[in-house]
């Protein structure tokens, strides 16, 4: 190979070298572009701060609840990026008392303050309770400015359901829309110290109460039982609301005196329901005093006249009792159960004697003789009443009374629904046959049926029996 080829085949690779160097130094110029840039030119960062100047949120005084009872967090974030974002808090650690026992999350409310941001949306302006899971404050605009904002917390006394010294601890969360985020905990610190313990069970299930249709007297009812202790002197006052008033899978409600609640204490005079009083769907008082401990019962009853007027089936409903002290109200939820057992019955009043016609002569007056049908229905299905005459009157002596002189009449009362073919006196006939039809509906009746007896002539005088039988049919 000559000297000029050497040279050449040197150059061309010094060229190729110089070539991939430049390539990887730009690869590396763009690398370190695109990964330094948003870290030193973008961020978000967000802070909480409780307005009364302390890093936590205290509930010491056991506000009663309300607005102006409330603690205030003033919340910032600062955003660079021009991103949207959003606000979320929720409970971290569990707020509990130094038994271990869990506050109810649903006594401590918590609401956006409106007004008190710049830009974007406020959320959760109505208020709620705190959640272990994430609750949205607030979303910023498109563009994603910076803001701040303030939210409030305030207690419910009467959802409390221990005492104590309660700690936990909450967080918040600003995200936005490339997943860039930021976190801020605070802790929670409750003292509820109150001495004041209420209890409220039903006597055979804790939660529920349940009623039968036999339960017509106190030793079979059913019943709650209220106590309390702890209330060092302070006034007292219970009330009974029903929340829901029972119904059945239908949505038919329970007659309003369906049920009946009758009270029993030792001392009748902090009662402040007397005797048998109907369930009515308003706050009611039914206990007031000042005394430190004390306990009842409420029984529930059944008017067994009414409760035969209602469809069967199983009626659900609520009613929860409300204890307010000076200290405010705790709430008790019962549940409430009534069952109305199915009934399609017929009753027959018969005359006394039954339908016994006695010295029946051929010139004598026609004799009447009344029956009392009375149908007893709950199932809303249309109905007859049967007559069955299996063979013609006779006498003593076994001799047949000419049946075209012993009529049939019903009477049904004026208002009363229902329907017969039996508006005039018309001739007795032999067999099973409809003497009444109900309405539509299966409306419980009650009419009377009328049997007349005239003599005639050639006849054979004496006494008669009409071996008449009802019975009941579903159409």
């Amino acid at each position: 190979m000559g000297v000029a080829s050497k040279v050449s085949t040197v150059c061309l690779e010094a060229w190729l070298l110089a070539l991939i160097m430049l390539i990887r130094i730009v690869l590396l110029i763009l690398l370190w572009g695109s990964s330094l840039t948003p870290a030193a030119f973008a961020f978000i960062s967000l802070s909480v701060v409780p307005v009364d100047g302390s890093n936590s949120l205290r509930f010491e005084n056991m506000p009663v609840g309300g607005l102006e009872d409330r603690n205030e967090i003033h919340i910032r974030v600062n955003s660079s990026d021009g991103r949207q974002y959003q606000v979320f808090q929720r409970i971290l650690e569990p707020v509990v008392n130094e038994k271990g026992d869990a506050l109810n999350l649903q006594a401590m409310e918590t609401q956006t303050l409106p007004n008190s941001n710049s830009s974007g949306t406020l959320y959760l302006q109505n208020s709620d309770h705190l959640s272990m899971g994430d609750q949205l404050l607030y979303s910023s605009s498109q563009a994603g400015e910076s803001d701040m904002f303030m939210i409030g917390y305030f207690l419910n006394q009467g959802l409390i359901n221990a005492v104590g010294s309660f700690r936990g601890r909450m967080i918040f969360t600003v995200r936005d829309v490339s997943g860039n985020s930021d976190q801020a905990t605070i802790d929670i610190f409750m003292d509820a110290s109150s001495n004041l313990k209420v209890s409220v069970k039903g006597a055979h299930d804790p939660i529920r109460i349940h009623v039968r249709s036999s339960d017509t007297t106190e030793k079979e009812a059913d019943y709650v039982n209220l106590s309390f202790s702890g209330n060092s002197g302070q006034d007292i006052r219970i009330y009974q609301e029903v929340e829901i008033m029972p119904q059945n899978g239908s949505g038919r409600g329970l007659g309003g005196d369906v049920l009946q609640l009758d009270a029993e204490s030792d001392d009748a005079q902090a009662l402040r329901i007397q005797g048998l009083n109907s369930l009515r769907d308003n706050k009611t008082l039914i206990y007031s005093s000042n005394k430190d401990a004390d306990n009842f019962v409420i029984y529930f009853l059944v008017d067994s006249g009414q409760i035969q007027q209602q469809d069967a089936g199983s009626y659900i409903g609520r009613i929860k009792y409300i204890v307010e002290t000076s200290r405010g109200a705790q709430e008790f939820p019962i549940d409430i159960q009534c069952d109305v057992p199915p009934e399609f019955s017929i009753s027959i009043t018969p005359p006394p004697g039954g339908v016994n016609f006695t010295h029946v002569l051929a010139n004598n007056p026609p004799q009447d003789k009344q029956v009392l049908v009375t149908v007893t229905s709950n199932l809303h299905k249309p109905y007859q009443v049967l007559q069955d005459l299996q063979t013609n009157m006779t006498d003593n002596q076994g001799k047949e009374f000419d049946n075209k002189y012993f009529t049939i009449q019903v009477q049904i009362p004026s208002g009363q629904e229902g329907q017969t073919n039996f508006t005039e006196f018309s001739p007795m006939e032999t067999g099973e046959y409809p003497i009444f039809s109900s309405d539509a509906g299966g409306s419980s009746a009650t009419f009377e049926v009328v049997y007349r007896l005239q003599g005639y002539d050639r006849m054979s005088p004496g006494n008669f029996l009409a071996p008449v039988r009802f019975s009941l049919d579903q159409k």
